[in-house]
């Protein structure tokens, strides 16, 4: 039996594919009779975690743009949150890769709540600028800087 540990700052999932793909040699040098087999893959969770967020980003992405649609009918006010989300969703997925944090379970569960925040403002802010431009007859533009 044979354990192997990642360090603490070492992603699970490359650490396990790593190993993984030098299991072959490792099976070369070995007596015929003796075999390797994984007993414990920690990277099978994690891929299936991150997958399972990365399902609920787009179905939430989908029923906030389907249940913006219905109560405000409009076409532009449906366009902007639904383009607003992904963005701000690349966008800090792009800070992280850049600041060096990992994309963790918690990180993960973090931005599916933001993804409601970022539509929470994003409505708010629509719903204000219609009602300056009903309400003030401002133009769109007005009514946009307006807020």
């Amino acid at each position: 039996i044979m354990a192997v540990q990642r360090q603490p700052d070492a992603n699970t999932v490359d650490v396990v594919d790593k190993v993984k793909a030098m299991l072959p040699s490792f099976q070369d040098q070995m007596p015929a009779a003796a075999s390797i087999k994984l007993l414990n893959d920690r990277s099978t969770s994690i891929r299936q975690a991150v997958d399972d967020v990365q399902f609920t980003l787009l179905l939430t992405i989908a029923l906030v743009v389907m249940v913006i649609f219905v109560f405000l009918r409009r076409v532009t006010a449906t366009i902007i949150p639904a383009v607003a989300v992904p963005i701000s969703l690349i966008a800090t997925l792009g800070a992280m890769f850049l600041f060096g944090f990992s994309i963790d379970n918690i990180s993960l569960m973090g931005l599916t709540l933001a993804v409601g925040l970022v539509v929470d403002d994003a409505i708010v802010m629509l719903e204000n600028i219609f009602r300056h431009m009903e309400e003030d007859g401002l133009s769109a533009f007005d009514a946009a800087l307006k807020g």
